[in-house]
This record gives C-alpha cells, sequence and structure tokens, in this order.
C-alpha cells in the first residue's frame, strides 16, 4: 500500500506542475440563461461547431440531432451541455444562441479537446504480487467516440494480452458494436470471506467476445451478445479443460445533469447471462446483474451517491466465479470469490480543488455486502470508506481514486487504488 500511496501522490505532483492552476477558475454553474439572450422562445436551426481536432463533425451532428427543431431555452442548453459533458472528450464548451430568422435561432459551440490517445504505463503492487504492463488507449478512434484499446500486464503470478473495440449507438434507434478477448497463463488464488485461501489454480486462457448495442430511445439501451472461451489447466487435477460459449442480453436506463462541477446521474442496468460448457459439472449456468445508481448534488461541491449491485448464478462452475467488484464495495477480500454476491453504498464526494488539470475530491461512505461464502452460508458485513478521486480535465480516462475501507465483522482495512480508463 506504501508503493501505491507514493506512486498516487508522485502523479498528482506532476499533474499539478505540469498544468498550474487558474487563478480565476471557480467552477461555479453555467449562466444557460445569459447563452440565449436574443434568442428566447426560437427554434434551433442549426449548431455552428468551432475547435474539433479529432473528433468528425458527423459523429458532433448525429450526437446533437435530437435537438434541432428544440426550443432555445435555458433548460435545453443546459441539456445540450450535459450531453456534451458526458462525453468526457472536451476539456472546454462554450455555448450560445443568436436569432438568424423571426422562428429560428442558431446555437454556437466552441470546444478545446482533451488527450484521448495514450499510450499509458500501468503498475501495481497488491501487497504480494508485483506487475506491470502497457496499455494504447484511444478512446476517440476514427473520430467516433469509439473506445479502443491494446496491451498486456505481467506479473509474477500472470502474464496476460488484451483487445477492445466498441463504437456506441448515438441516436435513439441507432445500432453500435463492441468486440474484445484477452488470452492468459496465470494462477488464480481464491479466498474465503475471512482471507483464507480456500482454492488455487493455474491455467491457460482465451476468450472472445462480440456485442451488438442498441439504443431504444434516449434515455434507454440494450446489448446482446455471444462469447467463447476455453481454460486449459496447468497440473491442477481440479480443474478439467473446459470450452465454453455463452449467449447474454442487457437493458439500462439513466439520465444526467452537469452543475460545473459534476455530472450527476440516475441509472439502473439488468443483464443475463447463459453459459454452456463441454465441463460434466456445469452443461449449462444462469446468470443474472444488476446495478443502480442515484447522484445528486446536495449543493454545488458536494454530491449525495448512492449505488446498489449484483449478481446471482445458478449452477456456476468455481472458474466463472466473481470477485468482490461485482458488488461495487471493497470490504471482502481482494481474492475473494463467489457465485452470488450484493452491494449497498451511499455518501458524499466533496470537491476540494479545481484547477486547470482537472478536480480532486475527497469522499466517505458506508456500505453493506452480502455474499455467499464457500462454506455456502451467506456472509454479512459492513463498514466505512474513504478516500479521494483526480478527474482529469487534458484527459478523456475516468478518475484516479484510492482509497480504504473498514469491515468492521473483521476488524480488518481494505486499501484500494485504481485508475486509467474503463474497458
Amino acid at each position: 500500500m506504501k508503493k501505491s500511496v507514493f506512486l498516487f501522490a508522485l502523479f498528482c505532483f506532476f499533474l499539478t506542475n505540469l498544468f498550474p492552476q487558474e487563478q480565476n477558475q471557480n467552477g461555479a454553474a453555467p449562466d444557460y440563461a445569459s447563452s440565449v439572450v436574443g434568442a428566447e422562445n426560437l427554434l434551433i436551426a442549426k449548431f455552428n461547431i468551432d475547435g474539433l481536432k479529432r473528433t468528425k463533425r458527423s459523429y458532433m451532428d448525429s450526437l446533437l440531432a435530437d435537438f434541432i427543431g428544440k426550443p432555445v431555452s435555458a433548460g435545453v442548453m443546459k441539456l445540450i451541455d450535459t450531453k456534451l459533458q458526458a462525453q468526457n472528450l472536451f476539456d472546454q464548451i462554450k455555448l450560445s444562441a443568436r436569432a438568424v430568422s423571426e422562428s429560428e435561432a442558431e446555437v454556437n459551440i466552441s470546444f478545446k479537446e482533451k488527450w484521448s490517445f495514450l499510450p499509458m504505463p500501468i503498475g501495481y503492487y497488491t501487497g504480494d504480487t508485483l506487475g506491470a504492463g502497457l496499455f494504447v488507449l484511444d478512446m476517440n478512434a476514427l473520430g467516433q467516440h469509439c473506445m479502443a484499446t491494446i496491451g498486456g500486464l505481467y506479473s509474477s503470478s500472470s502474464i496476460m494480452g488484451a483487445f477492445a473495440f466498441q463504437k456506441a449507438p448515438v441516436q435513439k434507434g441507432k445500432l453500435g458494436f463492441a468486440i474484445s478477448g484477452s488470452g492468459s497463463k496465470s494462477i488464480h488464488q481464491i479466498a474465503n470471506a475471512a482471507n483464507y485461501r480456500v482454492y488455487e489454480y493455474e491455467n491457460y486462457y482465451g476468450g472472445v467476445r462480440t456485442n451488438l448495442l442498441l439504443k431504444p430511445s434516449s434515455a434507454t439501451y440494450a446489448s446482446v451478445g455471444a462469447g467463447y472461451s476455453f481454460l486449459k489447466p496447468i497440473d491442477s487435477p481440479s480443474i478439467p479443460t473446459i470450452n465454453q460459449w455463452s449467449v447474454s442480453a442487457s437493458w439500462g436506463i439513466s439520465d444526467s445533469s452537469w452543475n460545473g462541477y459534476f455530472v450527476s446521474s440516475n441509472s439502473f442496468k439488468v443483464g443475463t447471462e447463459i453459459l454452456f460448457s463441454d465441463n460434466p459439472k456445469q452443461h449449462c449456468a444462469q446468470t443474472v446483474n444488476f446495478e443502480g445508481q442515484v447522484q445528486r448534488t446536495v449543493v454545488p461541491k458536494i454530491r449525495l451517491m448512492t449505488n446498489a449491485r449484483g449478481f446471482f448464478s445458478n449452477d456456476l462452475y468455481v472458474t466463472n466465479y466473481t470477485g468482490r467488484g461485482s458488488s461495487g464495495v471493497t470490504l471482502l477480500p481482494g481474492k475473494f470469490a463467489t457465485p452470488q454476491i450484493f452491494g449497498l453504498l451511499s455518501g458524499l464526494e466533496a470537491v476540494v480543488a479545481k484547477a486547470k488539470f482537472g478536480m480532486l475530491t475527497v469522499y466517505g461512505l458506508y456500505s453493506v455486502a452480502v455474499a455467499r461464502d464457500w462454506n455456502k452460508t451467506l456472509y454479512a458485513c459492513h463498514g466505512p470508506e474513504a478516500g479521494v478521486r483526480l478527474y482529469l480535465a487534458k484527459l478523456a480516462f475516468p478518475a484516479f481514486a484510492m482509497g480504504a475501507s473498514y469491515n468492521i465483522n473483521e476488524n480488518r482495512i481494505q486499501y484500494s487504488f485504481s485508475g486509467g480508463a474503463s474497458f
């Protein structure tokens, strides 16, 4: 953990010196009313866009198409700003409107784009494993906000390579797709809720998955997919060679709002997967996963966060057990794996500083986790969590975060550190 703290502090120091703080940036909520002076009650006829370098104009036209014909009001301008902020591609967004006739107006948008292409070296330390790797990430591939990545990791317990590409649907009724794959040689160690090792095996793994993505409406999204994977054990007589095929489907709904600091959102997603294999212990298995999230601003610099997440399965074999990440909380050991888990957390996140390099926040949460332990009984625990997050202004990648949680039931502290793109 000391290495993680040192690396995180060094990273923050680098960013602070690379991008000095802006003296006049106060992060106040945008004044949308002032951006429509002289164009009130007119209908949007056209968008004039300036500042695009990598992003294609055709992508922006598709993104903003639903607003053509809408009235130029402070509320609509806020919705446009929120949608643009949610892309996480732009460091600065400036909106204004002007009348071009007695009934129509044009909306002017000026951008400064973030860096979306970056070779990203990765290093991690988990207490007993030291690893490193390199991924090449592009969050705006083809200028169409497609996500692409390829790279690999190496540690004392594994070597892994992976790739992914996703083109999300932009307008309602449109289709997108995603494809990903990975291969690895690794040693898997599985612990129970008390952090005692209960299972270990070494194997070769390879797999590929593809999904068809659909946007039924402006607030909903869905996907159907299929995948294949194989697992070949290495001197592990308790694990058979497994060929596995899967079909999956998911559906979700979300809305978001932007207040100058946070993109807060309400969302719910549910998915299911059916697994078929030639493993005599698991010819067919079913899984269901869900996630619900509520984020609401209390005051401009503080937001309330509540998240519930769960994973449930039937006839799932041990090689497909899921980890604590499926609960969204960090109370359980990092090597814990289970066929059933549920997590609930709620708390506050507050802005500490906003500068040109990005925004630094602190958060405090209280979490509850319930899971099926290895003795088949239900295990429940609870406790607080606190930490820091860094949202980068110049990079189109999610936040860096570091925190610690306290499992009251086990009198145990769990540390967490994450950073880079999510894919």
